[in-house]
């Protein structure tokens, strides 16, 4: 291909990269499960680390536990809200902070249990008219109360999620400060599959834009310029379709995030977000489209480059960074053909 192009696109996707991920605001995902008593809360580690947990309520009448070590001093940042799905509109939970030295608030529900000696601050959900638009997932959800305090005391804090009457969908935000590890950064792809599940989104729906992707560009591909690529070729070009489809996705997503709820600058955020991945997928297409019985030097690093740039910016859900770094080192041809 064109070489002056294939650099323009792929640095105009590498800045666009740098872009996300500096101008990027979200949580870590966390996971939680068995958390319905004390003994059993789900451990929050280093908790000025902004973290996102997206779990379920049951039933009314129960209580979810978490709980978390800081220092005197130090932020205490918990966020709770809830999905928007229609089925859940009476779903309103609230959630109670309880720990050393806490001003009291509220009356504690009898099924919510708390530590000896230990004070509660009671927020009872109260759920905002517009649904916020989340840039980073995409998605949407309704705040329902917020505490942002010092910590009082150094010591064991716990947060109590409860609703008196009906289960639903909620979820919890606990600090502020934006950092992640390599392997959380890599795997959020599967943490968003998670969230717009728990948005309600079926699977079929998830994968839609995937599978129309794929099968829309193979079958172009085949048909109209009756490709016939060796193993490295059509590796890329699988790379480049999964680059493809992840922004397709998140395009859709923002959609389905957008109704209902107020937009603003944040959404330019989210077209970045699916800016970054088709970019990326169209330099590996042409350049894989062009890849011979025998490939250069040149080709196999740019596609490991992007490849790896792929797999920093969720694209092609890890899948199609590893075909495309794969393809950067495979054979170009066989040796049937080399013979």
């Amino acid at each position: 291909m064109n070489k002056s192009r294939l650099a323009a696109i792929f640095l105009t996707a590498i800045f666009s990269s740098f872009l996300l991920v500096s101008g990027a605001m979200a949580h870590a995902p966390l996971g939680s499960s068995d958390n319905e008593s004390l003994a059993t809360a789900t451990v929050i580690p280093n908790p000025t680390k902004s973290w996102a947990i997206y779990a379920e309520l049951h039933e009314g009448g129960e209580a979810q536990y978490y709980n978390f070590n800081i220092e005197a001093g130090q932020k205490i940042h918990v966020m709770l809200f809830k999905s928007t799905r229609s089925e859940e509109s009476k779903f309103l939970p609230g959630f109670i902070l309880i720990g050393p030295g806490i001003s009291e608030q509220g009356n504690v529900p009898d099924y919510v249990e708390t530590p000896a000696d230990a004070k509660a601050f009671v927020v009872e959900g109260k759920r905002s008219g517009k649904a916020t638009y989340e840039p980073f997932s995409p998605g949407s959800f309704y705040s329902l109360g917020e505490v942002n305090i010092n910590a009082p005391s150094s010591g064991t804090y716990y947060v109590a999620v409860y609703e008196p009457s009906t289960g639903g969908h909620y979820g919890l935000a606990v600090g502020d400060r934006e950092t992640y590890t390599l392997d959380e950064w890599i795997l959020i792809p599967f943490s968003l599959l998670s969230i717009y599940q728990w948005e309600g989104q079926s699977l079929a729906v998830i994968f839609a834009p995937m599978i129309i992707t794929l099968a829309t560009g193979i079958g172009l591909i085949i048909w109209k310029r009756k490709y016939r690529g060796t193993i490295m070729a059509w590796l890329g070009i699988l790379a480049g379709l999964l680059f493809i489809s992840t922004g397709a996705t998140t395009l859709l997503q923002m959609v389905f995030s957008s109704i209902g709820t107020v937009l603003g600058p944040e959404i330019a955020l989210t077209l970045v977000f699916a800016l970054v991945p088709i970019l990326l997928g169209i330099a590996t297409l042409r350049l894989s489209l062009r890849i011979e019985e025998k490939a250069g030097f040149k080709k196999r690093t740019y596609l490991a480059v992007l490849g790896i740039v792929a797999l920093i910016m969720w694209a092609g859900l890890i899948i199609g960074p590893v075909l495309a770094i794969l393809a950067s080192i495979m054979p170009s041809r066989s040796k049937k053909q080399s013979s």
